[in-house]
């Protein structure tokens, strides 16, 4: 054969076997599925499947470790049934009998937690699978979680589905952009209330002291949104109108522990949702989607809050209090709630197509949470709490080499655990932010309520959220989404400016770099703001490169100091060039604008992190601003910085004064009584104390359960402060006052693992690799605890192990539990026989999945960073 031919043969030979691939790889997917979701067998599920409904009968018991059910799954084949059959997911315990089209499979094909249904059963147009099974039902680790209060003896049962936990309950198509119609009927014993998407339909009794309850099929919504609680809960209806998007007559309605009720500020939770539901449908001319919105107060719930279709689910302990709660618990409370209503626009009325996305509903949810707070509590600074509770998360992972972009790839739902974290939370509300500061609030409205009415009940993309931005803004943001939504990292930013003889300023520029690649640029706006004695100058410079000149300062006066981002509208890594930390370390303790004040001290703290700034000189500012701080929210702020210096990044010989200072300023704060300061004062004071003064007062605080001022702790504050004395080793003199009931239950636990002993360690650490007790936020909440100030050396051999746990973490745990099992062993450590540990496993495992070797070097930056600094300023 002449060489030319042969090529074109060879050619044509691999573009038939590439074709060839291809679908045999699609009919492998539906022969013998991966275990998990492959977005391969989810495309194809998409092309051929339609008008998906479930209709779900449960049946609960207030004990067992199996829930028992039917599903009939109903839908629509575009096309002829392929020939390897049809995938439905199902990872519960049993299939009991499975029916097709009303014909029984008596041996169905169960493969990887997958039925493969046999194309002869299946029909174009129409189809029906009826399927009786068990699931399991436990503390943790299952789709119906149990929670069982051990003091009053009640039961509680509730779903969470998220990201593709549906197909551990019931047989489904467990993807998001197969929306589904959901009817439920629910059998229970009769004293309990049971809530779900839609609203109730009936209530009868059964048989044997039950009760059947139905509710109305839902709106067409993904699997991981559908829900149920039951249990032993007492209702309360709102006081305020709730105006849903059709007419209903559903009151608003709260679901919660009787115990709850005499603690939860129920007129302030029903005034958030209702109010923001109003501002939410008329800011963006949509209308609220659903039927009913109810909201359930659940215990052990995972995490803040789920915002299932109109039934949101929130850990009790997140919106409701058992003291005066603190600014700053109010302020996260209602983020908490904005976002998690937000959601029903951002997420369940549009909803992403495939886990990559996240950051569609997420972020949003996020971003416009903090824009409810703008509107509707203008006295809580919402921008300034933005600036320090969400941001510097997105900072510290995304100056790492375990960092992603916020359209994350992901071939497989099973991988979908590992999209959560700081990146879609923190980053991409950050960027959005900078995206509606460069289009304007009119016309990224604009943008987003035409993106919400395009895509109403259906499923989108992050480019059809560009689209519609840049029809609204008349303008490309290709350049913009490609950079900020497809690329990993962020760029450092920095003021490069020289002085002439005679003081005035020669010469002023901004740079910016890649962090993790120096030739990468970004296209940003960032204000710069300059300071000359008392006049005060802003300037806003657009980058399109690694440098913009700033003409307009040439021969200007002399200048103090230079801030960039002192609105904080823009996303990057800001640091101060030496003359002017210097001048702020010296201007802060005098500046008024709140925000000024806040971007300033997180620059000082980036410094600090890149090795430009002593720790203890933040400490020292710090220290020196606390001292005259009444503002709540900057106040627990400053605490939170002078802890990271003091127990991170200075030596504890080299912070041992410091310490002792701030021990004793918080000691002075505490007498003193000031009811606004004293629950955080005492919060930091009992994770630093070490001297007798500190440990007498906490003594003292923990017996009587009350602080100077007549401040009430709670049960979680009096077991932190216990927790500082049983580290100590000066516990037991106060063990026997601490409280009881199954909220103490749990905190006992929690703070138990600051016991110092080898053996308490080793005892915790096996209670943590149990699946189904204690439940998992009781696990997390120990690490902390676990992993005690001073305790390092009995604590490292742990390390390692932990690490080696992760791929089970990852299969047995909740979204959020992954990260902080690896934050909370590698980060609870600081010394450079940590970090070694840490890099040996890296090395040595190369063969971990990618989403997990990402999160370990998330986390090992942080570790690395300490041991670094605490080397250079010893």
């Amino acid at each position: 054969m002449h060489a030319t031919a042969r090529a074109v043969f060879r050619c044509w030979l691999l573009g038939l076997m590439l074709g060839f691939s291809t679908a045999a790889a699609d009919a492998m997917q539906q022969t013998n599925p991966d275990p998990g979701v492959s977005q391969r067998l989810a495309q194809a599920r998409a092309a051929l499947v339609s008008s998906v409904a479930y209709e779900l009968d449960f049946t609960l018991s207030s004990d067992g470790e199996l829930v028992r059910g039917r599903c009939v799954l109903r839908f629509t084949l575009r096309e002829a049934p392929p020939a390897e059959g049809l995938v439905i997911d199902f990872a519960g315990k049993q299939l009991h009998e499975l029916r097709v089209n009303g014909s029984r499979i008596d041996e169905p094909r169960v493969v990887n937690d997958h039925v493969v249904v046999p194309s002869e059963r299946l029909t174009r147009g129409e189809n029906d699978v009826d399927v009786d099974f068990s699931s399991p039902v436990a503390a943790t680790g299952t789709a119906l979680t149990r929670y069982a209060d051990r003091s009053s003896g009640r039961q509680y049962l509730y779903t969470l589905l998220v990201p593709a936990d549906a197909h551990g309950l019931f047989p489904c198509f467990d993807q998001p952009d197969l929306k589904a119609i959901f009817t439920l009927r629910v059998n229970a014993p009769a004293q309990w209330l049971v809530v779900g998407n839609a609203p109730q339909t009936d209530r009868r009794p059964a048989d044997g002291g039950r009760a059947a309850w139905e509710f109305a099929p839902t709106d067409r919504i993904s699997t991981y949104l559908f829900a149920f609680a039951a249990g032993d809960f007492e209702v309360v209806e709102s006081p305020f109108p709730f105006r849903a998007g059709r007419p209903a007559d559903q009151p608003m309605r709260m679901y919660l522990r009787p115990e709850e009720r005499a603690r939860v500020d129920a007129t302030a939770l029903f005034g958030m949702h209702a109010k923001s539901v109003d501002w939410l449908a008329a800011h963006f001319t949509q209308p609220y989607p659903f039927a009913k919105l109810d909201f359930v107060l659940l215990p052990g719930f995972p995490y803040g809050g789920m915002e299932h279709a109109g039934a949101i689910f929130y850990r009790d302990s997140a919106v409701s209090f058992d003291h005066v709660p603190t600014r700053g618990e109010l302020v996260n409370r209602s983020a908490l709630v904005y976002h998690e209503v937000s959601h029903q626009w951002f997420g369940n009325l549009v909803s992403f197509v495939w886990f990559d996305d996240l950051w569609l509903k997420e972020g949003f949810a996020t971003f416009i949470g903090y824009r409810l707070i703008e509107a509707l509590e203008p006295e809580q600074k919402a921008w300034v709490h933005f600036h320090r509770r969400v941001k510097p998360r997105a900072y510290e992972v995304d100056v790492t080499s375990g960092t992603t972009p916020v359209y994350q790839s992901l071939g497989n739902l099973a991988d979908a655990k590992s999209a959560y974290g700081a990146i879609v939370y923190n980053k991409a509300p950050a960027v959005l932010r900078e995206l509606e500061a460069r289009l304007g609030v009119d016309k990224f409205r604009a943008g987003v309520s035409m993106f919400l009415r395009d895509f109403a009940w259906r499923n989108a993309t992050w480019k059809d959220l560009v689209t519609a931005l840049e029809r609204a803004a008349d303008r490309p943001l290709a350049p913009w989404s490609d950079a900020w939504i497809l690329r990993a990292g962020l760029p450092r930013v920095q003021a490069d400016w020289s002085v002439s003889a005679d003081g005035r300023v020669a010469t002023f520029g901004l740079r910016q770099q890649g962090v993790a690649k120096a030739e990468q640029t970004w296209p940003m706006r960032v204000q710069v703001l300059v300071a000359a004695g008392q006049t005060r100058r802003r300037l806003t410079v657009t980058m399109h490169d690694g440098r913009a000149d700033v003409p307009e300062l040439a021969g200007s006066d002399p200048v103090d100091w230079v801030l960039l981002n002192a609105a904080d509208e823009a996303y990057a890594q800001f640091l101060l060039d030496a003359r002017s930390a210097q001048a702020l370390i010296q201007a802060l303790p005098n500046e008024s604008d709140a925000m000024v004040r806040a971007v300033a001290l997180s620059a000082l703290r980036e410094n600090v992190r890149e090795g430009l700034l002593d720790p203890l000189a933040l400490t020292d500012l710090a220290l020196a601003l606390l001292a005259n701080e009444r503002e709540p929210e900057a106040h627990a702020w400053l605490l939170d910085v002078i802890s990271q210096c003091v127990m991170r990044y200075a030596t504890a010989d080299r912070a041992r004064a410091a310490r002792g200072r701030t021990e004793q300023m918080l000691l002075e704060s505490l007498q003193s009584g000031n009811p606004s300061l004293a629950l955080q004062s005492y919060r930091t004071l009992a994770r630093l104390a070490s001297g007798d003064d500190a440990l007498r007062f906490l003594a003292e605080a923990v017996t009587k359960q009350v602080l100077p001022g007549k401040v009430t702790l709670g049960t979680q504050d009096v077991f932190s402060g216990y927790a500082a004395l049983l580290a100590a080793g000066r516990s037991d003199g106060v063990r026997a006052r601490l409280p009881k009931g199954d909220d103490a239950t749990k905190w006992a636990y929690v703070v138990g693992a600051a016991n110092p002993t080898p053996a308490e360690k080793a005892r915790y650490f096996s209670t943590y690799l149990d699946a189904k007790e204690p439940p998992e936020q009781w696990v997390q909440h120990s690490l902390g605890f676990f992993h005690w100030h001073g305790q390092a050396e009995v604590t490292l051999p742990y390390l390692r192990r932990a690490l080696e746990q992760v791929e089970w973490v990852k299969a047995n745990r909740k979204i959020f539990f992954m990260p902080a099992w690896i934050d909370g062993f590698v980060n609870g450590h600081s010394s450079p026989a940590a970090l070694q540990v840490v890099e040996a496993f890296l090395a040595e495992r190369r063969d971990l999945p990618a989403d997990v070797q990402q999160k370990i070097r998330q986390s090992v930056d942080e570790l690395r960073r300490v041991v670094r600094i605490q080397d250079q300023w010893r």
